[in-house]
């Protein structure tokens, strides 16, 4: 038998240990192709899709992210693989193969995994790029559909990529291959244990390690994010590496003390090797929980980020199309009829339509003594804005019920759209020039409402005045001096941008009197979230995958101790229902365990944000939590079945 013949033998013979780890590295490499796929494809290289440039830079880190992700992951999985074959080896070097063959027997096997591994991947990716495709179209509203590629620098790019990081690390572990004793390596699994120690000073730093870093996450806010959002960090990570490698003795010890919980039918093989099997993977364990806390905490702000966006998009902008004119325009901006067809052309609906009329108040300024706040013109900074004055009539007539004014005295003005969390004293001083003469009067009312939209740049306030005066003004006033608002909210106008594109072709908006920026702002920030979305979905995938993988790949590196005590067992008469419930079990507990944690930590993450950004938006971040501890759960149901098959078909003696 050849060397060749022996290896894919070795690999056939292991496959069962091996599929997570190839269907882990297949996934890497089919999202590498699929995103490089993309970066190469003609329309992108070209410039023909333009869109492309928003997520083509973000595409680019992701590579890069995936590429050190996977070489991580392949080196810890190979060599956790080493560490299962220790036994293996001691007898083929006891047979008589020299420490130069071993190596060269891992290296044939390993680089056949990487071989299938990379073939595989690039194959699915190619499979799935089309459909990649079609999504991504659909997300950058693409008019035509990106056209099926396969470049072939995008599949040369993956091949060298992954075929170097498989040769890398195989050629690092097989120089880690044949540095212990025969003895060693056949007895390897039968290193007996030591007691389970802990030491008190560190388990009570990592209780105030983790009560510390929570407490300063739930009172966090925008004023002290500076000072401690680095001890936040430390000190949960510390506490983290504490909980596996000390809290978790601690706490197993208590259930021991509990005689009804632990001699408990199973509970005693359960909790008898648990505080072990934790110990043993508390690096592990400590590291994905870590990066799970990272991955659930970025996934939620984004996804919070983006179900906020609509309030963001309204603020300021109580209509989707708006745009002034002086009172009588011969040559307006559009008219009324010209954006009411184009909307009908478009079958969409108008919900509704104001025309409001008021009057230019040049060179205004709003201050707040009290509160050194300044609206409109400033002398100092040599900016300029006007200002509306509209009737209390035409307020009321457009104004919510609970934000309507009821009177206003015959020298007094109210303030419409103003920000009211930021004024302590709601009183302020307005000065400006109407008709070229100066006024000024004092504010006494305010409110957040906004009548017209605040992006029409020309005119940046809007102040209410009793019918009897704004009645003198505009009598003396020319049509100079007077200014017509329209606003029109049409129905679904989140996508709405046809007719925004119509209306933009057919009208010369120099001055900035057409305003119709909450449909544009709204499609290319939900443009960006959900590119966003999407691609950190992959990243994430594939982390959670790895992440699963890791802890899969950590079991079998106690399979032989396993199988050699169900072995024991089975002479005693212990069932296999009874093992199987241990096996599951304590591989529930392993599988779940960073994942509750790392929820708990993002939980805290996300209620930092919450007092950072003074609003209460934590309990959306359950979505993400949610499909994460789904994955998790497919993901142990095949792990946990895999393993059990290994296990009984390497303890023959096990019956039934």
């Amino acid at each position: 038998m050849t060397f060749r013949s022996l290896a894919l033998k070795n690999v056939k013979e292991n496959w069962r240990s091996y599929s997570a780890f190839f269907l882990s590295s297949v996934f890497s490499v089919a999202i590498f192709y699929i995103y490089i796929a993309f970066i190469q494809h003609p329309d992108v290289t070209s410039g023909h899709i333009m869109a492309a440039s928003k997520v083509k830079s973000g595409m680019e880190y992701c590579l890069y992210i995936i590429a050190l992700f996977s070489f991580i992951f392949i080196l810890y999985s190979s060599t956790s693989f080493l560490k299962t074959r220790k036994k293996e080896f001691g007898l083929f070097s006891l047979f008589g193969m020299t420490k130069r063959q071993l190596q060269k027997l891992v290296f044939i096997e390993n680089m056949v995994i990487g071989l299938l591994s990379t073939g595989t991947g690039i194959a699915v990716g190619i499979l799935f790029s089309k459909l990649f495709f079609l999504a991504l179209g659909s997300l950058l509203r693409l008019q035509e559909n990106i056209s099926f590629a396969i470049p072939l620098s995008a599949i040369l790019v993956t091949v060298g990529i992954f075929i170097g990081i498989f040769f890398v690390i195989t050629l690092y572990s097989t120089l880690r291959i044949g540095k212990g004793q025969i003895i060693d390596l056949l007895h390897a699994h039968k290193k007996p244990k030591g007691e389970l120690k802990y030491s008190i000073w560190q388990v009570v730093l990592g209780v105030i390690c983790i009560v510390g870093g929570y407490g300063l996450a739930a009172t966090m806010t925008i004023e002290l994010f500076i000072v401690v959002a680095l001890p936040i960090l430390i000190l949960v990570v510390v506490g983290t590496y504490f909980l596996y490698s000390q809290l978790s003795i601690v706490f197993l010890q208590l259930l021991k003390k509990n005689r009804n919980l632990y001699y408990n039918k199973s509970n005693l093989l359960i909790i008898g090797q648990l505080g072990y099997k934790i110990k043993d993977n508390a690096r592990v364990l400590f590291t994905i929980t870590i990066l799970s806390a990272v991955v659930m905490t970025a996934m939620g702000t984004i996804y919070i980020m983006q179900l906020l966006s609509n309030d963001q998009m309204d603020y300021g902008r109580p209509y989707s199309i708006a745009w002034t004119e002086q009172k009588n325009d011969t040559n307006p901006v559009t008219t009324l009829a010209y954006v009411e067809e184009e909307i009908k052309q478009e079958k969409y609906h108008i919900e509704k339509n104001v025309t409001i009329e008021g009057l230019i108040l040049r060179n205004y300024s709003l201050a707040f003594t009290n509160n050194r706040i300044t609206y409109g013109s400033d002398e100092e900074s040599g900016r300029v804005y006007d200002g509306i004055l509209i009737p209390l009539s035409t307020y009321n007539q457009n104004a919510s019920k609970e934000n309507q004014i009821k009177d206003l005295n015959e020298n007094e003005l109210a303030a419409v759209g103003i920000s009211l969390s930021y004024i302590k004293d709601q009183t302020a001083k307005l000065t400006g020039q109407i008709n070229g003469e100066t006024i000024e009067y004092e504010i006494t009312k305010m409110t957040e409402e906004t009548l017209m939209n605040d992006r029409i740049v020309r005119y940046a306030g809007t102040y209410v005045v009793p019918d009897e005066l704004y009645a003198q003004w505009n009598q003396q006033s020319t049509d100079e001096d007077r200014i017509v608002f329209h606003g029109i909210e049409i129905s679904n106008w989140k996508k709405a941008i046809p007719v925004v594109e119509k209306i933009q072709a057919n009208t010369n908006d120099s001055d900035g009197k057409l305003d119709m920026s909450k449909i544009i702002d709204n499609a290319e920030y939900t443009q960006t979230m959900s590119l966003t979305i999407f691609i950190g979905l992959f990243i994430s995938l594939l982390f959670f995958i790895a992440a699963g993988s890791l802890i899969y790949f950590k079991l079998f590196t106690e399979r032989d101790e396993d199988i050699t005590m169900f072995k024991s067992l089975s002479r005693l008469g212990v069932t296999y229902k009874e093992m199987r419930k241990v096996v599951v079990t304590q591989i529930g507990i392993i599988f779940f365990l960073p994942c509750v944690v790392g929820i708990s930590h993002a939980l805290f993450a996300m209620l930092a944000l919450d007092g950072i950004s003074e609003s209460s938006n934590w309990f959306y971040s359950f979505v993400v939590f949610g499909i994460y501890i789904a994955m998790q759960g497919i993901y142990f149901l095949f792990a946990s079945r895999s393993y059990l098959s290994s296990i009984r078909k390497g303890a023959i003696t096990v019956t039934n």
